[in-house]
């Protein structure tokens, strides 16, 4: 079904990926932590900065098209990323970040349910982290996603919340994370609030962990076992402040974050190395932006209408259609399938070779 394009915000699905990373310095920092535990700490503290972005975003992001791409680069930060839709039904984009400390990769796959005064997306998608740390060896960390709801919707003061309870594993170590994303209730002090404690390999709690997912996150020893840690260090039962989100400024149209609206930006010495199937690049989208509504309109039918051709087209030919950048692996260490980068696309962009892309503009 073509939902009017009225519905969307000028982004993208993929681009909504993307926005997992404007707190990866989170990541680096762990990396340069020498215990594991706090290494832990920060992880956390990034797994539940992702949802930072999410208030005030009710309208809609354009479903990605088959084979639809999007890159974002930061050599001031040391990493890469691009994402590309693998799947149209299920709706799944694979993902891979890597920088000198860190890979982060994993699948955006979701399921949606309307319950009438509310609407939940479910992430299935399990994400993996491969921490570098600097004191040598590699970790693996994975995690999913919780549920984001939109609710409010019949009393016309639509509201976002994510809920669920998130549960970080360190592969390595033994080690784990309980994050609990506590739904919201009736009163404004309950919003937006998570807690968790960070387990041993054993499962003793040794540090407790929470704040409010749109704002500060702060941890501390369990108390008791900061005297194990340095019994000699007063400033261990202390509780510090591991993230703060970055201020949103009010007025911005659909409640995008600054972070957001440097995604869509299309400069020219960019233009020349990105692919011909990059969001940047998606005539609907673009439309919208610039508020030529009716124009996006006209794009995102004619832009579906080929995609259902070009679908058809594939299952007369009895062809399945197969992702250009990315393979599908089972993971060695959890046993879970992946979709792992297949090196083709940064080789494609060095070279600004893109014949292997399909027209789907």
């Amino acid at each position: 079904m073509t939902l009017p394009v009225s519905f969307n915000e000028p982004t993208s699905l993929l681009q909504r990926v993307a926005e997992d990373l404007e707190y990866a310095d989170l990541l680096d920092v762990a990396a340069d932590r020498s215990d594991s535990m706090e290494r832990m700490v920060y992880v956390a503290a990034y797994a539940a900065s992702e949802y930072a972005s999410t208030i005030g975003r009710v309208a809609k992001p354009f479903n990605p098209l088959l084979g639809e791409t999007f890159e974002y680069v930061r050599p001031d930060k040391g990493y890469r990323f691009f994402v590309e839709q693998v799947s149209h039904h299920p709706p799944i984009g694979a993902a891979w970040a890597e920088s000198p400390k860190w890979d982060y990769y994993g699948e955006s796959a979701l399921k949606s349910k309307f319950y009438g005064k509310s609407f939940d997306i479910n992430l299935l998608g399990t994400w993996f982290l491969k921490l570098r740390p600097a004191s040598g060896g590699e970790e693996l960390y994975t995690w999913k996603k919780v549920t984001s709801s939109v609710i409010g919707i019949i009393t016309g003061n639509p509201t976002v919340d994510n809920y669920g309870l998130m549960e970080i594993k360190n592969w390595t170590t033994g080690e784990a994370c309980y994050l609990d994303f506590k739904p919201r209730g009736w009163k404004a002090s309950s919003a937006y609030q998570v807690a968790g404690r960070i387990v041993d390999k054993g499962g003793s709690p040794k540090w407790s962990i929470g704040g409010r997912w749109n704002d500060k996150i702060f941890a501390r020893h369990t108390p008791g076992y900061e005297v194990d840690v340095s019994s000699q260090d007063p400033e261990s039962s202390k509780t510090f402040l591991v993230w703060q989100c970055h201020s949103r400024p009010s007025g911005i149209p659909f409640n995008l974050t600054p972070f957001v609206i440097t995604l869509n930006a299309l400069p020219e010495d960019l233009k020349q190395y990105l692919p011909p199937t990059d969001t940047r690049l998606r005539p609907d989208q673009r439309a919208m932006e610039e508020g030529e509504y009716e124009i996006a309109a006209d794009e995102k039918h004619r832009a579906e209408e080929k995609q259902r051709a070009k679908r058809r087209e594939r299952e007369t030919k009895g062809e399945e259609y197969q992702p250009k950048f990315f393979t599908r692996k089972k993971c060695p260490i959890t046993g879970e399938e992946y979709w792992a980068h297949n090196g083709k696309y940064w080789a494609a962009r060095e070279a600004r070779d893109w014949s292997i892309c399909e027209d789907i503009f």
